[in-house]
C-alpha cells in the first residue's frame, strides 16, 4: 500500500527529504550549465521517488519556494502523469560564520519573503543562491534566530565537510571550536542534526548532547544524474499530517520512536496486520448512539480510548465482545466472576425506564473488519437474531454467503483488567483455551476427539460381535447333530445317490456364485469410467499466455479418456467371458452330471415313498440344514477372527488416544516456551492432567454424571474448607512424572467397581459402588471412562525480588502484570485491553504496558481503553478517541493524533497527569504541549 492510498486515521509515517536543491542554488548543473529544469519537472522527480515531504533548502536563498508552490497548485488542479501528493516545506541552507551550514525548515505556508527576512536577521550579505559569504552572526545566534522565526534549525551534513559536528580525522576532537560548539548545542529548541554516516564519531566535547538529538537524513540532491538523486537518502517521519508542529514533535521523540532513517535497513511502515478493525458503530443503545450513531474509526496500529467515568468506554469494549462473538471468554470464568457480572448486566435489554441493562431491543452494534484485501462487517442486533456478516462489494455492503462468526474468521482478543486477574486464579481453564487458540492446539484437540469417536465405534462393534458370537456354541451343536444323522443315512444302499445329489447341490451353489461374481465385477468396472472425471478449469484464471499449460491439460484429458475407454473395453470383455464360460463344453458336461444326480435323487425319493418311508425328504432336509449351519458357522468363525483383530485395534486405539492427548500437552508446553522467551515477568508451566482438586472433581463428576454434591467422601473430601481425600484429591497430589499412572489407576478403580471385585472397591463407599454398578448397565459408560483424561492446568509464577513465586500469593496488581506480560507476548490478531493499568504502579505501567504496546503495535492492532496518560502518551498512540457524556448520552467527542494540539489539550483536561506525561515526553518543547 502506498502512502497516497493510506485510508486510515491517526498518525502515520511520511517519507521526508530534509535537504534538497533547485536551480536557485548556484552550485547545481541547472544553474552552472544553463540546463533548463521546470518547477513541474523538479516536483515530478520527487513524486516519482515517492517522497511525501520535501524541504526546499537552497543555498542562502528561497527564490524557488514560491515558484514550486505555484507549480504544485497547478499540478494538483490538473494532475499530469506521475502526479502524487507532496508537501513542500520551505527552507534554506544558511552559510554561517565559521564556515558551517545549517538548515532552516519552515511551515508549508511560509513564502520566499519570510526566508529573505530570516537571511537578513542573521546578517547574510552574500549572493543569494551562492555560498560566497557567511552570516555576521555566530552559529548559536543563527540557530536562535531560526527558532525565533518559527522554523526548525537542523545543522546540515553535520558530520561532514562544513558540518557543525565534524571531527578531525581519526579523533573525536571537533573541527569547530569546542566553546562555540557547546554554545550551539546549548540553544534550547535544537532538536535534530543531519547526519550522513552512522559510524562517524560524535565530538567528545558535546557527547552528552548526542542522545537527545534526532539524526535525520536528506539527499542533498544537486543533480538528478548524481548518486544523491531524489529517493537516495531520506527519513521516515511519523506525524498525523505533514505540518511543522508534527515535525517538531517527531524530532523530539527522536530515532527509534518517530524518526527512522532510510539507511537503517528495510522498513515497510504501511504493512498492515492480517486482520484489523477499521470501525465500530453503536446505534440505539440505551446510553449511546441514540439519534446519531456513535462511530469510532480505527488506526491499524495503536488506538487509545480515553474519557472520564461514564463516557461509554466500556460500552465500546462490551459492544466489540458481543459483535465478535467473544462472550464465552467471560462466561467461562464462572458466575461469581466480577468481569462476567458486569458484562451480564450490560447485555441485558432494558425494559422500562428503570429496567436494568445497557441495551434496547433495537440496539445494533457494527464491527467493520479488514482481512488482507477483504472488507467485512458484523452487524449484531439485540433482538436475538445475533450477528449478520456482510461483505463490501460493488461499493456497498452485501450479505456474505457465509454467515459463520468464529475465532478463525474474526480473530480478536479482548481483555479487561479484572478478566486478566481472574485468568491467574479460577479462570486458568479459560487461559488454557486462549493458549490453545493462539498456539494452534485446536487441530490437535480435533484429532483427539476423532480418535475418541473411533474408539467408541470400535467398542460398540465389539459388543455387537460379542452378542452375535453368543450363539456360536448352539450352531456348532446343531451342525454336529445334522452331520451324525446324515452319516447314518449314508450307510444305506442309496448312499451313493444321496451323496451324488448333495455334491451336485454344493457344486451348483459354487458355480452360481462364480457367475454372480463375474457379473458383479463387470458392472463395477463398467461404472468406473463415470467416476474418473477431471473438473473443468475456470476460464477467467487462464489467458493466452498460459497456452503451454492449457495444452498440457488437454493432453491430460486425452490420456484420461484413453483410460476410461480401456475400462469400458475391459467390462465388455468380462461380459463376453461370462457367455463363453456358459457355452463351454466342460460346463455343459457338468450340468448334465448334475441333472442326472437330481433325477436319480428324485427316483430314490419315489422309491422311499413306495416303501412307506415316513420322511422321504429327511436326507434332503438334513442336507439343506447342514448347509445352512455350515454357512452360519463359517460366518461366526469370521466374526471370531474379526473380534480378535478388533480387540487388537481397540488396544492400539487406546494407546493412540494417550499419545494424542500427550501431544496436546506437549504443544501447549512448546507454545508457552516460545511465547515467554526472554520474558522476565512471568513463568508458566503446563501441569499434565491438572493439579487442582476442585477442577479434577468437576471433571470426574461430569464423567460419572454426578453434578451435585453426592459422594463427597469418595470423589473429593473437604475438611475445614480444604480438600483432604477422595479420588480427585489423589489425582491432584500425583506429581507430573506419576500423573499418567495415577490416571490409569483411577480408571481401573472405576472399572474395578464396574467389574465387581477389584481390591480398590474397598476404598469406595457402598452407596458410590452401588451407583457405579447401576451406571454399568449402560455399556457406553465404560467406553467413556477408558477414553477419559483430565484436562491440563497451568502453574503460573511471577518474579519478585529476584525470585519466582506462585501467582496465587501475589497481589491483584502483580497477578495482572504477570498475566498481561504473557498475553501480550504472542499473537498477531487485534487485541482490546480495557484499563490494563488498574492496580499497577507507575513503574510497572511503563516497564510492562508501555513497552509491550510499542512492541505489539509493530505486528498487531491495539485498542486500549485507559485512564492513564502515560499509556497514551508514552505508548505513542497513533489515534486517540476522547469520549464524552452529555444530555444522557455517551458520544465520541473527538478523535485525532497526539500531534494535534486540540487532542493534547483534551487529553490533559480529562486525564489526571496528562500534562505531566506530555511534558516528560516533549519537555524540550516548552510548557505548551
Amino acid at each position: 500500500m502506498t502512502t497516497t492510498k493510506w485510508p486510515y486515521p491517526g498518525s502515520r509515517w511520511w517519507k521526508f527529504d530534509f535537504h534538497t536543491h533547485t536551480p536557485a542554488s548556484h552550485d547545481t548543473p541547472w544553474h552552472r550549465g544553463g540546463l533548463v529544469l521546470s518547477a513541474e519537472d523538479w516536483l515530478l522527480r520527487y513524486m516519482a521517488a515517492e517522497i511525501d515531504c520535501v524541504a526546499v533548502t537552497d543555498h542562502n536563498s528561497g527564490a524557488w519556494v514560491d515558484t514550486l508552490k505555484i507549480a504544485y497548485a497547478q499540478m494538483k488542479a490538473q494532475p499530469p502523469a506521475g502526479f502524487r501528493e507532496l508537501t513542500l516545506f520551505p527552507g534554506v541552507e544558511i552559510s554561517v560564520q565559521g564556515g558551517v551550514h545549517v538548515l532552516a525548515i519552515f511551515d508549508p505556508a511560509v513564502t520566499t519573503s519570510d526566508i529573505d527576512t530570516l537571511l537578513g536577521a542573521v546578517g547574510y550579505q552574500g549572493t543569494k543562491g551562492d555560498s560566497d559569504a557567511v552570516t555576521s552572526r555566530g552559529i548559536a545566534e543563527v540557530i536562535q534566530a531560526i527558532l525565533t522565526a518559527g522554523a526548525v534549525p537542523i545543522p546540515a551534513h553535520a558530520d561532514k565537510d562544513k558540518g557543525l559536528l565534524q571531527c578531525k580525522p581519526n579523533t573525536k576532537q571537533s573541527e569547530v571550536d569546542a566553546n562555540t560548539l557547546r554554545q550551539a548545542m546549548g540553544v534550547e529548541g535544537l532538536l535534530a542534526v543531519e547526519w550522513g554516516n552512522g559510524n562517524t564519531p560524535w565530538p567528545q566535547c558535546v557527547a552528552t548532547d548526542e542522545p537527545r538529538l534526532a539524526k535525520v537524513l536528506g539527499s542533498d540532491c544537486h543533480s538528478f544524474q548524481s548518486a544523491q538523486a531524489p529517493g537516495s537518502a531520506y527519513t521516515w517521519v511519523k506525524m498525523a499530517s505533514p505540518t511543522l508542529e508534527g515535525l517538531r514533535l517527531a524530532l523530539l521523540d527522536g530515532n527509534g520512536v518517530s524518526i527512522r532513517r532510510s539507511d537503517e535497513g528495510a522498513f515497510d511502515p504501511f504493512k498492515l496486520p492480517a486482520h484489523i478493525i477499521t470501525g465500530v458503530e453503536i446505534e440505539n443503545a440505551r446510553y449511546m448512539g441514540n439519534g446519531q450513531v456513535a462511530r469510532l474509526d480505527c488506526s491499524p496500529f495503536f488506538n487509545a480510548v480515553v474519557g472520564g467515568r461514564g463516557t461509554g468506554k466500556s460500552t465500546v469494549v462490551h459492544g466489540l465482545r458481543l459483535a465478535a462473538g467473544r462472550v464465552q471468554e467471560l462466561t467461562a470464568l464462572g458466575q461469581d466472576s466480577e468481569p462476567r457480572a458486569h458484562f451480564d448486566e450490560f447485555r441485558k435489554v432494558a425494559t422500562g425506564r428503570d429496567g436494568k441493562g445497557a441495551l434496547r431491543a433495537e440496539t445494533v452494534i457494527r464491527l467493520e473488519w479488514q482481512h488482507d484485501d477483504d472488507r467485512l462487517r458484523l452487524s449484531w442486533s439485540a433482538n436475538g437474531q445475533g450477528a449478520e456478516v456482510q461483505e463490501w462489494r460493488n461499493g456497498q455492503w452485501q450479505q456474505s454467503p457465509s454467515q459463520s462468526v468464529n475465532a478463525a474468521r474474526f480473530p480478536l482478543r479482548i481483555f479487561s483488567q479484572g478478566q486478566i486477574a481472574a485468568l491467574a486464579g479460577s479462570g486458568r481453564q479459560t487461559l488454557l483455551a486462549i493458549i490453545d487458540e493462539a498456539g494452534n492446539v485446536e487441530p490437535l484437540k480435533q484429532v483427539l476427539e476423532e480418535a475418541r469417536r473411533t474408539f467408541f465405534t470400535q467398542r460398540a462393534r465389539l459388543r455387537e460381535l460379542d452378542g452375535k458370537l453368543a450363539g456360536q456354541a448352539e450352531v456348532e451343536r446343531r451342525l454336529d447333530e445334522a452331520g451324525k444323522k446324515l452319516a447314518a443315512l449314508s450307510q444305506a444302499d442309496h448312499a451313493t445317490v444321496l451323496r451324488a445329489y448333495a455334491q451336485a447341490q454344493h457344486q451348483e451353489r459354487e458355480v452360481s456364485n462364480l457367475f454372480e461374481q463375474l457379473r458383479d465385477g463387470a458392472q463395477r468396472i463398467a461404472a468406473l469410467p463415470e467416476q474418473i472425471v477431471l473438473d473443468d478449469w475456470p476460464g477467467q484464471h487462464f489467458t493466452e499466455q498460459d497456452a503451454d499449460l492449457l495444452a498440457w491439460r488437454k493432453d491430460a484429458d486425452a490420456q484420461v479418456e484413453q483410460v476410461r475407454a480401456g475400462l469400458q473395453e475391459q467390462a465388455r470383455k468380462l461380459d463376453a467371458l461370462i457367455e463363453t464360460l456358459q457355452k463351454d463344453a466342460r460346463h455343459a458336461q457338468w450340468k448334465a452330471r448334475a441333472q442326472a444326480a437330481r433325477q436319480a435323487h428324485a427316483a430314490l425319493q419315489q422309491q422311499f415313498a413306495a416303501q412307506g418311508v415316513s420322511d422321504p425328504q429327511a436326507f434332503a432336509r438334513l442336507t439343506q440344514e447342514k448347509q445352512q449351519l455350515e454357512t452360519q458357522h463359517k460366518a461366526l468363525q469370521k466374526m471370531k477372527s474379526d473380534r480378535q483383530e478388533l480387540a487388537k485395534q481397540i488396544e492400539a486405539q487406546q494407546k493412540l488416544l494417550a499419545e494424542k492427548r500427550q501431544s496436546i500437552t506437549q504443544a501447549r508446553q512448546s507454545f508457552i516456551r516460545s511465547a515467554l522467551t526472554n520474558n522476565t515477568q512471568v513463568r508458566i508451566a503446563v501441569a499434565p492432567f491438572g493439579f487442582g482438586p476442585r477442577q479434577i472433581e468437576r471433571e470426574l463428576r461430569e464423567l460419572i454424571d454426578v453434578t451435585d454434591n453426592r459422594f463427597e467422601d469418595d470423589i473429593l473430601k473437604v475438611e475445614n474448607g480444604e480438600p483432604s481425600g477422595g479420588m480427585a484429591f489423589t489425582l491432584a497430589r500425583a506429581d507430573d512424572a506419576g500423573k499418567v499412572a495415577a490416571v490409569t489407576a483411577a480408571k481401573q478403580q472405576l472399572l474395578g467397581v464396574l467389574g465387581g471385585g477389584a481390591p480398590d472397591d474397598l476404598a469406595l463407599g457402598g452407596h458410590f459402588r452401588n451407583y457405579l454398578q447401576r451406571k454399568r448397565e449402560k455399556p457406553e459408560f465404560a467406553d467413556h471412562v477408558l477414553a477419559w483424561f483430565p484436562e491440563d492446568d497451568l502453574r503460573i509464577e511471577y518474579r519478585r525480588d529476584e525470585a519466582w513465586h506462585p501467582i496465587s500469593r501475589g497481589s491483584q496488581g502483580q497477578r495482572s502484570a504477570a498475566l498481561l506480560a504473557f498475553l501480550l507476548a504472542f499473537g498477531e490478531e487485534p487485541i482490546v485491553l480495557d484499563q490494563p493499568e488498574d492496580d499497577l504502579d507507575n513503574h510497572l505501567i511503563y516497564d510492562l504496558i508501555v513497552r509491550q504496546i510499542r512492541e505489539n503495535k509493530l505486528r498487531r492492532q491495539l485498542i486500549v481503553v485507559t485512564h492513564n496518560p502515560n499509556v497514551v502518551v508514552n505508548g505513542d498512540a497513533e489515534l486517540v478517541h476522547l469520549m464524552g457524556f452529555g444530555r444522557g448520552q455517551c458520544f465520541v467527542q473527538q478523535s485525532g493524533a497526539l500531534q494535534e494540539s486540540k487532542v493534547r489539550r483534551e487529553v490533559c483536561r480529562v486525564m489526571e497527569g496528562g500534562h505531566e506525561a506530555f511534558s516528560r515526553r516533549w519537555k524540550r518543547l516548552g510548557t505548551e504541549v
